[in-house]
């Protein structure tokens, strides 16, 4: 470590101080654009399962898992408490047998998140295939999961039922924002908690690909609120109980389709209450927000976008246009130099967006060599 001295005899003079400060700044901003904008994509070879774990307070964000290869896949196991998944996606179709994409569990009584999450590339077809998000036993917390889209899984899209059983600690899980299609046995099925803005379609009429809308086990209940239900036929939108044991389904603002037995049963003492504001028209739309691809799920889809020839997609020059704003708009009046107070004009002007990089970038070059 080397210690700079200014020219009045102290470790740093002011300016010194304010220069070193004003490219530490400068840096932070730099690194957090950068960091915004990272995203890895993990290949995972033929015949090979990738497996990840996430922990206590960690976050696996920003990855793409790439399983276009014959017989690849992926597993994503999370347990611990205060753990985050995000801006994560699976592209191409999972082969590996009966195994989960996501298997989650908040093990230590706290909240844990999944947000932005694409799965809809599915499994490969057969009787006994994957899993796309399954709730462990031992889940005992809560789980909030948004924006995630699942599709073409063979042994239940959201798999959230499991913490309800006599073995299981009793965990809920919220679910918003959500799509699940042509997913085998169930889109959804969950034990306690609730399901909000969320779609389920059946567009495929081959067996492994007809499952139930919602299906809710013992002990409920479970909320579905402003919910579309396209299952053209194929099963039932809404069931509650399962092996011999009821539960219960609260339904409120939600469209679902009535043309399979009626388009609800009920096992044991299970009951569905339909309340307000429901109807027999659903469409099946993929909720805002909620990603439609693979790209989408983890930002790169813009990186990708093609230029249309308008003006707005004209990079920016280095140099402003003549009318625009130039390191002359920060001097200060009295000095003609870009003062400390210059720079920090440019910086909040750079952070809303009103001059390119290049522009902040001149600005403090030509302060920190005044």
């Amino acid at each position: 470590m080397s210690t700079k001295r200014g020219s009045e005899g102290g470790l740093l003079d002011r300016r010194s101080y304010l220069k070193i400060a004003g490219a530490a700044i400068l840096g932070t901003a730099m690194t957090g654009t950068a960091a915004a904008s990272d995203h890895e994509t993990v290949t995972v070879p033929e015949d090979e399962r990738e497996v990840v774990e996430v922990g206590d307070s960690e976050t696996l964000e920003n990855v793409t898992y790439d399983v276009t290869a014959p017989g690849a896949g992926v597993t994503i196991i999370a347990t611990g408490t205060d753990w985050t998944i995000r801006n994560v996606a699976v592209e191409g179709q999972v082969e590996m047998g009966n195994r989960t994409i996501l298997g989650v569990a908040d093990t230590d009584g706290g909240t844990s998140r999944i947000e932005n999450v694409w799965l809809g590339d599915g499994s490969v077809y057969e009787e006994n295939g994957a899993t796309g998000l399954w709730v462990d036993p031992d889940h005992d917390g809560h789980l909030e999961i948004e924006r995630v889209n699942i599709q073409e899984m063979s042994d239940n899209g959201f798999y959230c039922s499991a913490p309800g059983t006599d073995w299981g600690a009793g965990g809920t899980v919220a679910i918003r924002d959500c799509y699940a299609a042509n997913c085998w046995i169930s889109q959804f099925r969950l034990a306690e908690g609730s399901l909000e803005n969320s779609t389920a379609s059946v567009t495929d009429d081959r067996q492994y690909r007809r499952g139930r809308g919602v299906w809710a086990w013992s002990p409920g209940p479970v909320e579905v609120r402003d919910c579309h239900f396209d299952m053209n036929g194929h099963h039932y939108s809404f069931v509650a109980g399962a092996n011999d044991e009821g539960s219960q389904i609260d339904v409120f603002d939600t469209e679902w389709d009535d043309e399979f037995h009626g388009g609800w049963r009920t096992i044991g003492d299970g009951t569905v209450n339909f309340e307000c504001g429901n109807g027999n028209d659903p469409k099946n739309v993929v909720p805002e927000g909620c990603p439609t691809s693979a790209a989408e799920a983890v930002g790169a889809e813009d990186d990708d976008s093609e230029d249309d020839g308008s003006e707005d997609d004209e990079p920016e020059d280095d140099e402003p246009e003549d009318g625009g704003s130039s390191v002359d708009d920060y001097r200060d009046d009295d000095t003609g130099d870009v003062e400390i107070d210059g720079f920090q004009d440019a910086l909040s002007d750079w952070e809303d967006g009103t001059i390119s990089t290049s522009l902040l970038i001149d600005v403090f070059n030509a302060w920190f060599s005044g």
